[in-house]
This record gives structure tokens, C-alpha cells and sequence, in this order.
């Protein structure tokens, strides 16, 4: 008697060896489904994300049993012909894996599969755009919790839509299409381009430390004992926010150690390698080397002291250790910085709106407050000149100097 097919499941590779070097190959997460076996490009601590590219599959295998075989699999295809969950499968296993942020990818082409995954790519155009935004700024945040949970924003909806045309443009280099279909996108807002002061600075520094500033009482209070242990990683962050001027995305993957695939510092050339050596350079994020100022250096050798202890408590206990600059109490980071950025904000009594990209803005804005020539400003953010200049030149001392004094100059 034969066996029942099992359906596609997810089946965890382990244990395996390179057979030419013979190094341990990483664990990763495979679809099975029959002979089929197809590589989620996630490990076992990536559970969640390896479901949503099954998913994913699951209704690629559904929509193309609803269509007819295809006699010839390499000709052009009609957008009529090809379903959205079949796009998204394909950028979420092969191309999602190698983002910046693979997790943040999944998550966004999680919900696009709840809405787009039944429909073809004939199905796209304004009206369906604008009835996705309509239905995303109505749902919680991926991590959102309590009873009034924060909501997507229209700005969220347009990422989410951005990764659905670039997962056709990935699709279209491998399965021509006839016609690529055209996503309407929300209009995009003008960046404020703002930037802390020096006092506000401050006021951020100090709500990191573990205080909150009292405005009844016009005094700083200390948090409970845990406060400052809690915020101890923000303080990281902050710091090297404000004196490099880096991108929030990149300041919590930077390592103590050298490393071909991630950020790094080596405090003894002076210098944070934004990049590992075998990531690729993009247009437009650019991730050069950065030397690091002298107060940040005294910080970060003080850090790496205070690691290094760390370090030898918890392999004493058989715990790990998280070789990244920006951990909580030895452990990375499990999401993003922005909650307890806000957290940070609040307490110190600032605006709502400022975020941690604010960091970079403020770094550039005090670079060009302090006269720094704007091309070497420029090469030490790993920021377009141009944009250096159309945004943050207007706070050079002689900016329009010679146009001030010119315009009360006698013919």
C-alpha cells in the first residue's frame, strides 16, 4: 500500500559538512514537497520568517494549479497569466535572504501575500494600489501589542508596495514578461531634514543614562535601579549615532570583531567598517569607512573593556555572547531600536516626532555648522554630495556669504 503524500512542509537541514574545505554548512530551512526541495535561505532562529516564504509557496503551488500547463515555459508570459504569490516566492527565497534586513523584507511580503496572493499581476493597477493603502493603514503593526496597538502608516503601505515592483522586476529577469505592470504609489513627503541641538542632545544622552525629566518639578528623576542596565544599548547607540553620522539600520550590526559580512570596529586603526568586505557597495546607501572621533573612541574602548568582562561572566555560565557593540545585557537585539528610542524621547521631554534618523541629519547639520569642507563631510556620512549640499548647506557660516556682501556693494 502506498504512502500518502505528505504536502509541502518545512524540513531543517543540520549538521551538514562542506565536502572540499570541510566546514560546517549553516542550518537552513528547505520546502519539501515530493521530489521538490527548495531553500528558504533561513536558519532555525528564523522560524517565523521560513513559514512565510512556505506560505508563500503554498499559494504559488495553488495559483498555478488553477491555470492551465504551460507547453513552452520560456516564452514571455501575459500579466494575466502570472499571480502575485508566484512573484512574491520567488523574491522571498532567493532575493530576500541577501537584504540588509531580511526579517523587515519578510515581514512586508507577508502582508503582501494576505492581500495580493489570490490576484495576477493583470490585477495591479491605481485603483487596486489604492484600496491596498486603504486596507493596510486599518491593521496593527507586525509587533504591535496592547489594546490600542499602532496602526501601519500610509508611508508603510508605499514600502510594502515598493517591495511588490521590485519583486516583479526580479521576477520579470527571470520569467519575461509581456508587459510589466505599473504600481501607483502614495505620494512620498518631504524629509523635514531635522536636526537636535546641542542641549537636546543632551537631554536624549540623559534619558539614555537612565533618567526622565520631571517638568512639574523641573528636575531630572532617576529610573528605578533596572533603568540605566536597560538602557545601557541606547546610550551605545546615541553616541555613535550623533559622531558618525551612520545609518540606524547599520550602527546595531556593527561588530567588535572583523567580519566579511557585516559592519565592524577596529579600535586600533581608529576606524568602523561599515560593511564587511564581501557586501556589495549600493547607489544609493552608501557604507564607506568611518575614523572614529576621539571622544567616541574613549567611549568605545571603555565598551569593549566592559564586553570583554562580560564576556568571560557568561561563558563561565554557558551563556552566549552577542559580539555586537549594541546588545542588551550580552544579547542582540531581537528588532529594531526605535521603541526604546522612543522611550528615550519621551523621557527626556522632546518631541514626538524626532526619530532615530535624526541622528544622521544632526550629524550632518553640526559638520556643516562647523565649516567642514562638504566633499569630505560628505565621504565621512557616505552621503551623495549633492544631497549634502541641497539639504544641509544652507548651515555652512558662509553660506551666500559673498552673495550678502555683494548685494550692498556700489556699481
Amino acid at each position: 500500500m502506498s504512502r500518502r503524500p505528505k504536502g509541502p512542509r518545512l524540513h531543517l537541514r543540520a549538521g551538514r559538512v562542506h565536502p572540499r574545505t570541510g566546514k560546517p554548512i549553516p542550518d537552513i530551512y528547505y520546502i519539501r514537497d515530493g521530489a521538490l526541495e527548495r531553500s528558504t535561505g533561513f536558519g532555525p532562529d528564523r522560524l517565523g520568517d521560513a513559514e512565510a516564504v512556505l506560505s508563500a509557496y503554498l499559494l504559488e503551488k495553488q495559483a498555478r494549479s488553477a491555470g492551465q500547463p504551460d507547453a513552452d515555459p520560456d516564452r514571455p508570459r501575459a500579466p494575466t497569466e502570472v499571480f502575485v504569490a508566484e512573484v512574491l516566492s520567488l523574491y522571498l527565497a532567493e532575493k530576500a535572504p541577501k537584504a540588509a534586513d531580511p526579517s523587515a523584507v519578510a515581514a512586508r511580503i507577508k502582508a503582501l501575500v494576505g492581500w495580493w496572493g489570490d490576484k495576477r499581476l493583470s490585477d495591479i493597477k491605481r485603483s487596486t494600489c489604492q484600496a491596498y493603502v486603504a486596507h493596510r493603514i486599518t491593521q496593527p503593526i507586525a509587533q504591535a501589542k496592547g489594546p490600542n496597538p499602532r496602526l501601519v502608516t500610509e508611508q508603510g503601505a508605499r514600502r510594502e508596495l515598493e517591495d511588490l515592483s521590485a519583486a516583479i522586476t526580479y521576477y520579470d529577469g527571470e520569467h519575461k514578461l509581456m508587459v510589466k505592470p505599473k504600481l501607483w504609489l502614495p505620494e512620498k513627503p518631504e524629509s523635514p531634514r531635522d536636526a537636535l541641538t546641542r542641549a537636546q542632545a543632551a537631554r536624549l544622552l540623559m534619558a539614555a543614562r537612565g533618567y526622565r525629566w520631571d517638568a512639574k518639578a523641573k528636575r531630572w528623576c532617576r529610573l528605578r535601579d533596572s533603568g540605566p542596565a536597560n538602557r545601557a544599548h541606547m546610550k551605545r547607540f546615541i553616541l555613535m549615532g550623533l559622531y558618525t553620522g551612520s545609518r540606524p539600520g547599520v550602527i546595531p550590526k556593527v561588530l567588535w570583531q572583523e567580519s566579511p559580512t557585516q559592519a565592524w570596529a577596529d579600535l586600533e586603526a581608529e576606524t568602523i567598517f561599515r560593511r564587511g568586505k564581501r557586501e556589495k557597495e549600493t547607489r544609493t546607501k552608501r557604507r564607506p569607512m568611518v575614523k572614529i572621533p576621539p571622544r567616541l573612541l574613549a567611549h568605545m574602548r571603555r565598551w569593549k573593556a566592559a564586553d570583554e568582562r562580560l564576556m568571560a561572566r557568561r561563558a563561565k555560565e554557558g551563556r552566549p555572547f552577542a559580539n555586537v557593540i549594541i546588545h542588551h545585557g550580552g544579547a542582540a537585539l531581537a528588532g529594531r531600536v526605535r521603541r526604546g528610542f522612543e522611550s528615550c524621547v519621551r523621557d527626556a521631554g522632546l518631541s514626538a516626532e524626532i526619530t532615530p534618523h535624526w541622528l544622521r541629519h544632526t550629524a550632518a547639520t553640526w559638520l556643516m555648522q562647523n565649516g567642514v569642507d562638504p566633499w569630505e563631510a560628505a565621504g565621512y556620512l557616505g552621503m551623495n554630495l549633492k544631497t549634502l549640499i541641497d539639504n544641509y548647506g544652507h548651515h555652512q557660516p558662509s553660506h551666500q556669504a559673498a552673495a550678502r556682501k555683494g548685494i550692498e556693494r556700489k556699481a
